[in-house]
């Protein structure tokens, strides 16, 4: 899949970089935005239509490490150094690490940054990948035990990526660059722990890869407190979110309703946006309510239809600390949600 031409079939890693959000945020204070009136307070079937307005910001740079490793050479690559993912969350490298894939990219470290911070990663430049899947036994592997999605892969077919001599080389390492990724799952791209970024030249000595807590530095900074609320009825559950009339999501670029694939609402007792803001890379982890569930079809979701992990059924929200609802694109690079709508009790 990842090396010759027998199969069109390459993983087109949608998730390659499945986390742009990470270890610092938005530190200054400022004033709630006014709330905004939805038309379900004067008759609760009606939907709430969320716009650009109600929507939170969310802006993403990262630094992304690149190696040099010797070409046709069974490189090793170890992960057993990762200790804290791209999120500052603990990993243990043989307990949580369930694949490890390369892939090959016919982009620059730069581009693949860039891309990255925009959610923008052209799938057409993707090569394919290859994988290993650890059991929990071994934290490195060597390149040549790598297969293809669990099946068999051609020695013939890794040289033609790995060597540069070979006569089927044609990727010159100053246009197109490889993407060593340990992740927690087996879904490729998806739930990655660390990410490192390489490079093969005949010239060079090093011929193992280590993943370390360096090798991927991320950062972000959020705005809630820009978001205007909308008032919603009280202890309605079957409430609609209709997010038609969304032109951009929270980093800017297009908001396509049909990318919207799952919908949740969370509540928080104590927490101020502020503080949320400060957490936000755990604002399922610390909510006191959190209901979920898929989106099927079009640019709307009856939010009575959401389910908590229990499979309690929202309750509608009320009054007390703070309720949000947000939309999820699964199939983006960027895991965060597209858009997060805080909503309030009518007056």
């Amino acid at each position: 899949m990842f090396m010759g031409s027998r199969t069109n079939k390459l993983i087109q890693s949608t998730c390659v970089v499945a986390a742009l959000v990470a270890l610092s945020c938005k530190k200054e204070e400022a004033t709630p935005a006014t709330p905004i009136l939805s038309a379900a307070c004067s008759d609760p079937s009606a939907s709430v239509v969320i716009t650009d307005p109600t929507n939170y910001a969310l802006t993403d740079s990262f630094d992304m490490q690149v190696a040099t490793l010797k070409d046709n050479t069974d490189l090793v690559f170890d992960w057993s150094k990762v200790t804290v993912d791209f999120f500052g969350k603990p990993v243990n490298p043989a307990a949580d690490i369930d694949t490890v894939l390369i892939s090959l990219w016919q982009l620059t470290p730069q581009t693949i940054e860039d891309e990255l911070k925009a959610d923008d990663l052209p799938l057409a430049t993707n090569k394919g990948i290859i994988t290993t899947y650890p059991d929990g036994s071994y934290t490195q592997q060597n390149l040549l035990s790598f297969n293809e999605l669990g099946n068999p892969l051609p020695t013939e077919d890794l040289w033609a990526r790995f060597n540069t001599a070979d006569p089927s080389f044609m990727f010159p390492q100053d246009q197109f660059t490889f993407l060593a990724m340990a992740q927690t799952g087996t879904e490729p791209g998806k739930n990655p722990r660390m990410i490192s970024l390489f490079h093969i030249d005949p010239s060079a000595t090093q011929t193992k890869l280590d993943f370390t807590n360096e090798s991927t530095k991320l950062s972000y900074s959020v705005d809630l407190l820009r978001a205007h609320p909308m008032e919603v009825p009280a202890a309605f559950p079957g409430l609609t979110i209709d997010w038609s009339q969304m032109s951009t999501n929270a980093l800017g670029n297009i908001y396509t309703y049909s990318q919207i694939t799952r919908a949740a609402v969370a509540h928080y007792k104590t927490e101020t946006l502020a503080q949320l803001q400060a957490s936000f890379l755990s604002l399922e982890e610390i909510a006191d309510g959190w209901w979920s569930g898929p989106v099927v079809a079009g640019a709307s979701i009856d939010l009575g239809g959401l389910t908590d992990a229990g499979g309690g059924a929202f309750p509608g929200i009320d009054d007390t600390g703070v309720w949000m609802a947000a939309l999820f694109c699964d199939n983006c690079n960027n895991p965060a949600p597209w858009s997060i709508t805080i909503l309030q009790p009518c007056d």
